[in-house]
């Protein structure tokens, strides 16, 4: 096996870069990472080296050669040479990632951050699959027919005149079985076949040895996605659920992007976009009360044809506070410059469009695009649309999602309509009662707290 290739986002690698045992790349491993999408690697046009974006894990060749690819975090200038304070943010993002929340064990985190990406992940695995096996395997009765020297379960009476007929100590029958041999149970042996293949660290190897002692009354999956469809994880089952969302990620790649290559043996890649946007979500849950967090939602149409609706909106995030959507928030894992270089300081115009959308639809009082935290990106943007909704760029620092959403929440409640100066064109005043009404001087309309608009009078 050759050695590991270590690098992060966005960093450049090419013929000479030092491997962990001290070889180098070669011309054959550049060919080889060539054949990998332009979406995960790419070509520098300017000096023909190669570079990672966008998604994070590992690649394997055929060769040998392991490529570890690292999210590019800003650590504000603290050292990181073996990349381990690097894992360890990376974990508690993926942590909170739909494909691993139940899997991830997030005490192990600090411990495991010493280990390869591949190692981790398999360590992970076997830690979960350890305490399964301390419960004990899941069991099933199946139907066992067999020639047996006693009586048991329901007698077949021609097997047993066509075997026994002169050997009366001997009884054809047929009868229920508990046994281990279950769809779930093969998955998980053939999941451990496969990694034992892969697996360098001892500690790793000598954990799986003795977790496959355990199955050795259950045969591997002849039928990988046959099994895979059959096999359920139902209330009696719940301890494996953990356990098989491993195992669909080491045998079928689930959640992950994937490709396939002749040059490539193994490919565990992580959409960095989704697992940022899980990261935030989680973040604003835990860390502030205040709102309401919503997920994917809620879903609303953008247009409707023949009273159908048509084109579904559904924000990342939504802050609610009761039934009104206070803000939305889009997450994008794209590096923008928060140093004047121009006024779109690197903001993608076609995210501007998306979240002023969401931002009319919802009627919220002001819209944010989250984006992580760089050393060029520490303070907010502020923009305004060109009907004064507020739009506001939020740097996110994944090594400290406490401080962040604390500032996230400033940031927003200093932008919403109650902090709105006299001059712009939106005012809110207390109208009779305890209703709020928000007035646009512009269009001499008026919008109540409920979210109804109804016409001024001349003003």
């Amino acid at each position: 096996m050759r050695g590991i290739l270590t690098v992060k986002e966005h960093e450049k690698f090419g013929i000479g870069t030092p491997l962990t045992n001290g070889d180098k790349l070669n011309e054959v491993d550049i060919s080889d990472l060539e054949s990998v999408p332009n979406n995960v690697i790419k070509r520098s046009s300017e000096d023909g080296k190669l570079s990672a974006s966008n998604h994070v894990g590992i690649i394997t060749t055929r060769r040998g050669l392991f490529v570890e690819i690292l999210p590019k975090i800003d650590l504000r200038g603290k050292a990181d040479p073996k990349n381990e304070k690097t894992k360890q943010i990376f974990l508690r993002m993926l942590h909170c990632w739909r494909g691993l929340s139940e899997s991830f064990d997030n005490s192990s985190i600090r411990d495991l951050a010493h280990y390869p990406m591949h190692e981790v992940f398999v360590r992970q695995f076997l830690d979960n699959l350890s305490l399964l096996t301390h419960t004990g395997l899941a069991r099933r009765y199946i139907t066992v027919q067999a020639n047996l020297p006693y009586l048991r379960g329901r007698l077949l009476f021609q097997e047993q005149l066509r075997k026994n007929l002169t050997n009366q100590a001997r009884f054809a029958v047929v009868h229920d079985k508990l046994s281990v041999n279950r769809p779930a149970n093969r998955l998980i042996h053939s999941a451990l076949a496969k990694l034992f293949r892969e697996i360098r660290n001892f500690e790793n190897r000598q954990l799986l040895r003795q977790l496959t002692s355990y199955f050795v009354d259950v045969p591997q999956s002849r039928n990988l996605h046959s099994d895979w469809q059959r096999h359920q994880v139902d209330r009696s089952m719940q301890r494996y659920r953990p356990v098989m969302q491993w195992v669909g990620l080491f045998l079928f790649n689930h959640g992950l992007t994937t490709f396939a290559g002749p040059h490539i043996n193994i490919s565990m890649l992580f959409p960095m976009e989704q697992v940022f946007e899980a990261f935030v979500t989680n973040s604003f849950r835990r860390y502030q009360g205040e709102y309401e967090i919503v997920a994917q939602g809620p879903m609303k149409p953008f247009a409707k044809i023949e009273n159908s609706d048509a084109f579904m909106m559904k924000p990342d995030i939504s802050l609610k506070d009761g039934e009104q959507t206070k803000f939305i928030l889009d997450a994008k894992w794209k590096r923008i410059r928060g140093i004047a270089n121009g006024p779109k300081r690197g903001i993608d115009q076609a995210d501007m469009y998306q979240i002023y959308a969401y931002g009319k639809r919802y009627q919220s009082s002001a819209a944010a695009l989250v984006y992580p935290r760089t050393e060029t990106f520490t303070k907010e943007l502020c923009y305004r649309f060109f009907d004064d909704l507020p739009l506001i760029c939020l740097p996110f620092d994944s090594a400290n999602p406490k401080e962040s959403v604390r500032r996230s929440i400033e940031t927003l409640k200093s932008h919403g309509p109650n902090n709105v100066s006299g001059a712009s064109k939106w005012d809110w005043f207390q109208g009779i009662g305890s209703i709020d009404w928000l007035i646009d001087y512009g269009t001499r309309t008026c919008l109540r707290k409920d979210r109804h608009y109804i016409a001024l009078s001349r003003m």
